[in-house]
């Protein structure tokens, strides 16, 4: 009992708005304690369970199956992306989903590519998304349903000209806020062993392991007068750990890790800002928002800065919004706001003060604005640009915010203010800290030389600080700009080093690979593409390069299977087009010649007419 009493009377007097300086330790914070699965939790919480099932957490990611796809009530809408001229139709085969993507020139389907379709993301209250998996590696398809709307279209980020078609990776860091902790499979990008479905109970509440171990030895706690600390009750915390629980996926912005942690490392109840920083950037007069972007807007809000209110002040995370009746908002303003609004006959206090708005990232889209206030309209046109700002960390590292600036720009927006804001941080960084991020800043940059320069005389390059991940990019991007100046065994030197920290990354196989070929170790350059088709039957580039490799060995109609599968899954694959060109001029085919001319310069306008030309004869 009395270390009970200790342990409320800490989280008691640690319970308030700002810096939280004491934590309280929850035995399912430690590293040993195991996810258990939601359907462990319904055995004893089958309400609770069975009602958050329902809402847009519980149904966030799920197998592409007709009982949990919008498409199933809709007419199967086709996509046209008329700037890559692609046309998309989705349909079903019995209980499966499938995607066909086709281009049509006059009244002929010149091309034709269907891919299965695994999993559906998004609840369906804003959007149906959709993934297909390849031998554990997984992929966004160039498909969404936007539910409220009932239209469909490119997803996010794909249109205008953007289309990367079926090439996006699904990323840890994108799994983790739209599903349960899946099995990673480290040294990929997007390979997983195991994928759950749904937002679970342990997200919330932390592992579950030790906490079912105690009811079944039957160490029962009454937790209307005690906290039971084998599991994670998020409104147990402090106000701030409160808001660290839901900002792990509701604060969208720009993720920075901390050393040697993953997007799966953070546990409710612990600060967030332990595991990860989150960036925003701010413009002057600029009052538009993103998505996912509820605890920023909240934060900004008089409610928030004058009251001790938290998302779960208004929000019942088992509970579907859908559910509740229409007065339950209004009952929620009215605790704090005493019927300021008792005129009105239907008060709706969220239409005025928490209206519903388009995000600046999502279109089709309208979500509900989170900074509650009185809104005027909106200034679209950003002002000046003032920084990014970490969300969840006043005081974010110098290393922090050099690695923002260069996420910011490599994955976000190519501008050139993030790199000069990057390279300021940068310089004050110790040597072991920055060899990996100098790296990224000059290769961003295309700096070649000084990606080499900066390599060569750093003194930390056998010893520099990195996870694997971030290590096999480093030398790949170390390597590739090496070959560049035709250093060509320091470049397969660390080719092969970055394979072994990343034996599941395909990208930095597939460089290994062309490197082998331009060294001309020719069976093993086959040898690497070949392992590339095994890991993933669907990766084109090993098919375009196991087709040049069949045209140096003169073995010519292996080389046009190849090269016949890389435009397969691509119909505007530059380079294996390029490939069948040099095949047609070995084979003295004009015919042949004239077309893959005409098929290059119809793919890329600007592409050196006189080369192309003096390839013809």
């Amino acid at each position: 009992m009395r270390l009970y009493f200790f342990l409320f009377f800490l989280l008691f007097f640690s319970c308030k708005r700002g810096e939280v300086t004491e934590y309280t330790y929850y035995e399912n914070h430690h590293d040993t304690v195991r996810y258990v699965g939601k359907e462990q939790c319904r055995m004893c919480h089958a309400e609770i369970y069975d009602s958050y099932m329902q809402t847009g957490m519980g149904q966030s990611f799920h197998f592409a199956v007709r009982s949990h796809s919008d498409l199933n009530y809709t007419s199967m809408p086709l996509v046209y992306d008329s700037i890559k001229n692609l046309s998309y139709k989705p349909f079903w085969i019995n209980d499966s989903l499938y995607l066909l993507e086709f281009r049509l020139k006059g009244q002929d389907t010149v091309h034709k590519l269907i891919k299965k379709i695994t999993y559906k993301i998004g609840s369906g209250h804003h959007t149906n998304s959709h993934l297909f998996n390849v031998n554990g590696y997984i992929h966004q398809a160039p498909y969404t349903y936007y539910t409220q709307d009932q239209i469909a279209d490119l997803p996010p980020g794909f249109e205008n000209g953007n289309n990367t078609r079926f090439d996006r990776d699904i990323g840890l860091e994108c799994m983790t806020c739209h599903n349960a902790y899946p099995q990673y499979v480290n040294g990929s990008m997007n390979k997983y062993s195991e994928v759950l479905t749904g937002i679970d109970c342990e997200r919330c509440h932390g592992p579950g392991e030790a906490h079912v171990k105690q009811k079944l030895a039957g160490n029962i706690i009454d937790t209307s007068k005690y906290i039971d600390y084998s599991i994670v009750n998020p409104g147990k915390l402090p106000l701030d750990l409160q808001f660290d629980v839901c900002q792990r996926c509701h604060l969208q912005g720009t993720a920075v890790l901390a050393q040697d942690k993953t997007f799966s490392d953070f546990k409710p109840g612990r600060p967030l800002k332990e595991v990860m920083d989150i960036y925003l950037p701010r413009y002057e007069n600029n009052d538009a928002f993103i998505m996912a972007s509820h605890v920023d807007r909240l934060k900004s809000s008089v409610c928030f800065e004058e009251s001790d209110m938290t998302c779960i002040t208004c929000h019942n995370p088992h509970k579907s919004v859908s559910s509740l009746g229409s007065d339950y908002f209004d009952n929620k303003c009215m605790q704090c706001h005493d019927m300021d609004c008792k005129e009105e006959k239907t008060m709706n206090c969220v239409s005025c003060h928490m209206p519903k708005s388009t995000s600046t990232d999502i279109m089709h889209v309208t979500i509900t604005d989170h900074k509650i206030g009185v809104h005027n309209i909106k200034d679209s046109n950003k002002g000046s640009f003032l920084g990014l700002v970490a969300i969840n960390n006043e005081k974010p590292t110098i290393l922090s915010r050099a690695q923002a600036y260069l996420k910011q720009y490599e994955s976000f927006e190519n501008n050139p203010i993030f790199l000069d804001s990057a390279r300021y941080y940068l310089d004050k960084l110790d040597s072991e800290q920055s060899l990996v991020y100098f790296i990224q800043y000059y290769y961003l940059q295309k700096d070649y030389r000084s990606v080499v320069n900066y390599w060569m005389q750093s003194s930390e390059k056998n010893s520099f600080i990195a996870n694997n991940e971030q290590k096999a990019i480093a030398l790949s991007r170390v390597a590739e700009s090496a070959s560049h100046f035709d250093i060509d065994d320091l470049a397969l030197t660390l080719f092969k080093e970055a394979s072994q920290y990343a034996p599941y990354h395909l990208d930095v196989k597939l460089k290994l690979g062309v490197h082998f070929i331009k060294i001309n170790r020719i069976d093993q350059a086959k040898d690497c593409f070949e392992q590339i088709l095994v890991l993933n039957p669907h990766f084109k580039q090993a098919y375009c390069n196991l087709g040049y490799i069949f045209i140096l060995e003169n073995e010519f109609k292996k080389a046009y299977t190849y090269l016949g599968k890389a435009i397969h899954l691509d119909p505007d694959y530059l380079q294996a087009y390029e490939n069948l060109l040099l095949l047609s001029r070995l084979e003295n085919k004009k015919e042949d010649l004239d077309f893959y001319v005409n098929k290059i310069l119809e793919i890329a306008p600007s592409h050196n007419v006189q080369n192309l030309k003096s390839m013809r004869y």
